[in-house]
């Protein structure tokens, strides 16, 4: 099959090869801590597999095209900061991602695939943001689909596909927390389970559910501007979620650095659901729905832009925001100052 890895290939190779029908798989998340039981690589192990086992699929089925797995891009921002985790700055990530999308574009690549296992939101935000911009500049086709994927999971999205390819219901235990949340939780102890056991400390068992504080001046006053907006025919929901997600994720980090909420978190859900058997079916949905975008972007007409995830529909967390705020805000201080 025509799968080559970028770091093995020759600049004669590269040359020879028809790069407007080819597609590179980049890998893109860094090193976290996962609760106490899984290893600092999971969110790599994730992103990895998605690359290579989605090209694997796609190579397999368009025997014409090229599939180049590009190394991993160990970077990573709004992750765990307990000991043991690597964190850069969301404009670190966003802007390693415009030097080599600006590199794939000079070498004549028209098709570029970012994966990524981690869901921090400034993360995902940096990099489908970094594509969109890459594909308007060069006329490329940049995109990543895998949070998109992934929060369809996590969110009880595909519960129906997970027990088609289990052959069996769901049990109790599994099915409140398939949807109890995902960070070190159900999923991913399933997933490693399935590729890499003996990576898997056995106290995963015993752990229970568990979820970080959430920073509840933020939780609270989201749910004061959804229900205002529902009680005027408005749809709150989405600024529910949005807030709860950020309340997590500040909630969460105040109690890594400040003991905030309680004792230490570092996981979130249920790791004593988890089984290669969920993991399996895990490794299954992502290759495959991961896969299914990469075909209609590639292949199907979808533009790249309209690959999004949640983590694309709020401006607080897109790169450089702050600045642009900033900028805004002194226009708006020349202009008061002009009259």
């Amino acid at each position: 099959m025509p799968i080559v890895r970028a770091d093995e290939l020759s600049y004669a190779a590269l040359l020879r090869m028809i790069r407007t029908r080819a597609v590179a798989f980049l890998p893109v998340s860094a090193l976290e801590v996962h609760g106490p039981h899984l290893p600092l690589g999971m969110d790599q192990a994730m992103a990895r597999w998605m690359a290579e086992e989605a090209g694997r699929r796609f190579a397999e089925r368009h025997p014409d095209w090229t599939v180049v797995q590009l190394p991993l891009l160990a970077l990573g921002c709004d992750e765990l900061p307990l000991p043991g985790t690597f964190e850069v700055a969301p404009r670190i990530l966003y802007g390693a991602l415009l030097a080599h999308g600006r590199s794939l574009a000079r070498a004549g690549f028209e098709n570029v695939v970012v994966t990524n296992g981690h869901g921090g939101p400034r993360h995902a935000a940096a990099i489908e943001a970094a594509c969109r911009k890459l594909s308007r500049r060069y006329g490329m086709r940049m995109f990543s689909p895998s949070i998109a994927v992934l929060h369809r999971i996590v969110t009880g999205g595909r519960l129906a596909r997970v027990e088609e390819l289990l052959g069996r219901a769901l049990n109790p235990h599994e099915r409140v927390a398939v949807v109890s949340g995902e960070h070190a939780g159900t999923w991913e102890t399933s997933f490693m389970l399935a590729e890499r056991p003996q990576l898997v400390e056995p106290e995963y068992a015993r752990l229970g559910q568990r979820q970080p504080p959430p920073f509840a001046p933020l939780v609270d006053a989201g749910e004061r501007l959804a229900t205002w907006r529902e009680r005027r025919g408005g749809n709150g929901a989405h600024v529910r979620e949005a807030t709860h997600a950020l309340g997590g994720g500040i909630g969460w980090l105040l109690n890594a650095r400040f003991g905030y909420g309680g004792d230490e978190v570092s996981y979130k859900g249920d790791p004593s659901a988890a089984s290669a058997e969920l993991g399996h079916v895990f490794r299954e949905l992502l290759a495959g729905d991961c896969l299914e975008i990469v075909e209609a972007v590639c292949l199907g007409g979808v533009t790249p832009e309209s690959v999004r995830s949640i983590a694309s529909d709020h401006a607080v967390i897109q790169p450089r925001f702050l600045l642009r705020v900033g900028i805004a805000a002194a226009l708006a201080a020349v202009l008061l100052l002009a009259l």
